[in-house]
């Protein structure tokens, strides 16, 4: 320990700093000081803390409720400091403060760790220090010290000895009828955790009056407690001691005059039939279901409705016991399913859509052949003329509820065309539609590729052409999960069409779509990246086609990795460190819980399956880069807005990584003696087949675009070309030389010349933001600092409610360009020669200074090959 001249020097230095902050009014230096009071007190010694310190703190204990809150988490570190439990009470004394503090946040903190003080103690320390301690608070007049005392009490009463308990009994009994509601309401509360503590002797004399007391409360938020209190009993009851003592108690809640109480009995129903399954009372209780179902107020009927499975699941467990006749389903049929159709019928939306969230979990409560039978019409029936569009979509999103083997390919045809009236129908519910992916993927545990792509893959289609950012950024999403159930050849040939389809549409923020494809096919958002590895499934598979598979994977992978090492690739590679400001692309803004929904499909994406040895993804999804991303990629990169640039930067060594990250899992020993196993002939014979492969062309569909809903649902571009079209028309890439470089004296300056002119010429700048227009010439638009572009999201920064306001009248805007001009858009040749144009401006003849580089003549035709 320091010099006691010091330590006591260094204390008044605090204390006169304290009371300066206290002076000053100062919360946040009175807070920062608070939280160092544990390194003030090891510093000065037990013999300054007890005459000292706490006697300071004991003085000043009229705090902000900030500084007390902080300060009742750390009391219990002053314990040890003063010399442990035994010399503790100057500690619980300032505890006993805390406890009367008028800040309800301050009591419970102050409660919690009195709490994890009285695990530490045992039976003889609890009698000695805590229960004073709440005596003490308990015999106080001001209703704050009551509270905390009732609290304490199912903390200690199960830490003493049998005459103590009785004692605290009596103190509870009379704090359940102390003259405060508030007090009442917290016995109430209490009493619950208390109720399991008792011996059922003293439970059955001297606390079913409490409980009776509580029921009869004149105010009904100590009343509303009651029903807890009586599922609490419940569990310690026998049957006749039920019906004598609770259960007409809870029959009288159901026709309560207070909304509240009838509230939560609808909250408690399923519990209540959970811990009375007695034959003689489920008749009643199911009454009481039916009563409340009917009730008047819309949030008791809320409550029931959210809570039809769970009580049907216990009053189908009540049929499980010896010697009872099973006639669940009889009783389901004569008694729930006319409350089932009267929740359907309900005038409120928000009833409705309560029961609609689960009602398809009773397929896992009642038969198949039941559900098929009485449930099923009714959730078509709903689906097909419901008019509330989140009630629909409400049943659409829970579709994963119904079990593999329920046959629901008849409902399939009513499903599609509620899909349909949801998009078409939904402007004003973004949410809705960003909702359908996951129902997309309910879906897909039902359908097969064949039906998916003739009835649905156009709806998800228009979902990608959302005119809201946060449904178009999340459809993606879904596209790994399509890949892997039906297939990555599928996909291209049905999918990715439709990605490809908008790197021509006039709006740079749809050219975005299909850089946010490949980036989830590489890495899928629903994974952990962490947790991606790409082969450890293989190396568990014994079956005899490793070897090849793990080889063709490998000649795939080095004919991609040829392909990226291309100059036209490094160098764009190169320009990673010009983007640092976009370096990661946060899904979460966007899909919310969409993501969560979609883990549980989650089936390994990168496995190998064995039952489809023709389909891995692996495969699949290096073949489909070489073929078609990397070409579309490049493409964009020579877009005429920078933040698409950006982007396809960011996507291109996204697969950079990818590839690298699976080059050195196929470096690890157990793959190359795996590869030992093939002779010369079977590596020569897998080599020309994926020649062959590589140079092969996808066959596409020959379907059109569903052009009317695409119109219906806002989805601008060349909706009424035909997608073989967009599909087979090679991306025309103009020979550009474009360098990232600093604006150091000695280096380059990128121009890039816009023509203003045209009407679907989308260039956002934001004040802040590294380009700028040359004032000069309004016509040329200059990078400030390539090292800190940023991407149209970082430069919003925007919630989802203001992305939904921004995209939707951005894309009003479009619209009306599109009608107004009522001409199709230009090729895309077309625009990159109006749009793109980079320089060199080198000094080997003329030296351009960089303060002059603003008026030079950037960008005639000649520039443009």
């Amino acid at each position: 320990m320091a010099d006691d001249s010091v330590v006591l020097e260094d204390f008044e230095t605090f204390k006169e700093n304290f009371n300066q902050a206290l002076r000053e009014d100062n919360l946040e230096v009175q807070l920062d000081m608070t939280k160092k009071l544990g390194i003030l007190a090891e510093h000065i010694g037990e013999k300054l803390i007890r005459n000292e310190l706490l006697p300071f703190i004991k003085e000043n204990m009229d705090f902000h409720n900030e500084i007390l809150f902080n300060l009742s988490g750390q009391l219990k570190e002053f314990i040890p400091l003063v010399g442990g439990y035994e010399k503790a009470q100057p500690v619980l004394e300032l505890f006993k403060n805390l406890c009367n503090a008028d800040e309800t946040l301050v009591r419970e903190k102050t409660v919690e760790t009195l709490k994890s003080i009285a695990e530490d103690l045992n039976s003889e320390l609890t009698e000695q220090l805590l229960v004073p301690l709440l005596e003490g608070l308990a015999n106080e007049d001001w209703f704050t010290s009551k509270c905390s005392a009732v609290a304490l009490f199912p903390i200690i009463y199960p830490k003493v000895k049998e005459e103590r308990k009785e004692e605290l009994r009596h103190n509870f009994r009379l704090l359940s009828q102390d003259d405060s509601p508030i007090v009442r309401k917290t016995a109430a509360i209490c009493l619950i955790d208390l109720i399991p503590m008792m011996d059922i002797d003293s439970l059955k004399n001297e606390f079913i009056s409490v409980f009776d007391n509580i029921s009869n409360d004149n105010t009904d938020s100590v009343q509303v407690h009651s029903i807890n209190i009586a599922i609490a009993l419940c569990k310690r009851l026998i049957e006749p001691e039920i019906e004598a003592f609770i259960f007409k108690t809870l029959e009288n809640f159901a026709a309560s005059s207070s909304w509240k109480i009838r509230q939560v009995l609808a909250l408690n129903i399923a519990e209540i039939q959970e811990v009375i399954p007695f034959p003689k009372f489920r008749g009643r209780i199911l009454a009481m279901f039916q009563t409340l179902v009917k009730d008047t107020e819309e949030e008791v009927r809320i409550l029931i409705a959210n809570n039809f499975v769970k009580y049907c699941r216990s009053l189908k467990a009540s049929y499980d016991q010896p010697n009872v006749e099973n006639n669940f389903e009889a009783v389901f049929v004569q008694s729930i399913l006319p409350q089932i159709t009267l929740v359907v019928i309900d005038p409120s939306l928000e009833v409705k859509l309560a029961l609609t969230k689960n009602i398809l979990s009773l397929s896992r409560v009642i038969s198949k052949e039941l559900f098929m039978e009485h449930i099923m019409p009714i959730v078509l029936d709903v689906l097909e003329e419901e008019r509330f569009v989140p009630v629909k979509a409400g049943i659409l999103e829970n579709l994963n509820d119904l079990p593999q083997d329920i046959d629901f390919a008849k409902s399939l045809p009513s499903i599609k065309k509620v899909i349909r009236t949801l998009i078409v129908y939904s402007q004003s519910h973004w949410r809705t539609r960003k909702g359908l992916l996951v129902t997309f993927m309910h879906i897909s545990r039902f359908a097969s590729k064949e039906y998916f792509s003739e009835n649905l893959k156009i709806f998800y289609a228009s979902l990608l052409g959302d005119p809201v950012f946060a449904v178009r950024r999340t459809a993606p999403i879904i596209l790994p999960l399509l890949a892997k159930r039906y297939s990555i050849a599928w996909t291209a040939r049905h999918i990715i069409p439709y990605f490809k389809m908008f790197t021509k549409d006039s709006r740079y923020l749809y050219r975005y779509v299909p850089l946010f494809g490949i980036n989830e096919l590489i890495n899928p958002s629903i994974i952990q990246q962490n947790d991606i590895h790409y082969l450890n499934n293989l190396k568990e598979n014994t079956d005899t086609s490793t070897p090849k598979l793990l080889f063709k994977l490998k000649c795939l992978l080095s004919k991609l990795s040829s392909k990226l090492e291309e100059k036209t690739f490094k160098d764009i590679l190169s320009l990673n460190n010009s983007i640092d400001d976009f370096k990661t692309d946060n899904i979460s803004l966007y899909a919310g819980d969409t993501v969560t929904s979609l883990t549980q499909y989650n089936q390994d994406i990168f496995d190998y399956n064995t039952e489809k040895p023709n389909e891995w993804y692996m495969t699949g999804l290096i073949s489909l880069i070489y073929r078609d991303f990397l070409e579309l990629i490049l493409y964009l990169f020579y877009d005429k807005i920078v933040n698409v640039q950006i982007r396809s930067i960011f996507t291109l060594n996204k697969i950079k990584m990818f590839t690298d990250k699976l080059a050195k899992e196929l470096e690890q020993p157990w793959t190359e003696e795996c590869l030992k196993l093939l002779t010369k002939e079977e590596t020569d014979t897998i080599e020309q087949e994926v020649e062959v492969e590589l140079k092969k062309e996808i066959e596409l569909d020959e379907d059109k675009i569903d052009t009317d809903l695409m119109e219906n649902i806002l989805t601008a571009s060349e909706s009424n070309s035909n997608l073989t079209e967009i599909a087979d028309t090679k991306l025309s890439l103009p020979v550009i030389n474009i360098e990232y470089v600093d604006e150091s004296p000695d280096s380059k300056i990128e121009i890039i010349e816009v023509d203003t002119s045209d009407p679907k010429m989308d260039v956002s700048v934001a004040e802040d933001s590294p380009i700028t227009k040359n004032t000069d010439n309004p016509e040329v638009i200059c990078k400030k600092d390539s090292h800190a572009i940023q991407s149209i999201d970082e430069i919003r920064q925007v919630d989802e409610s203001n992305s939904e306001k921004y995209e939707v009248s951005e894309s009003k805007t479009d619209i009306e360009q599109v009608a107004s001009n009522n001409e199709k858009p230009q090729e895309v040749e077309n625009i990159i020669e109006k749009a793109v144009v980079t320089i060199e401006k080198e000094t080997k003849n003329t030296e351009v200074d960089k303060s002059d580089a603003n008026n030079q003549t950037i960008g005639t035709d000649d520039d443009v090959k």
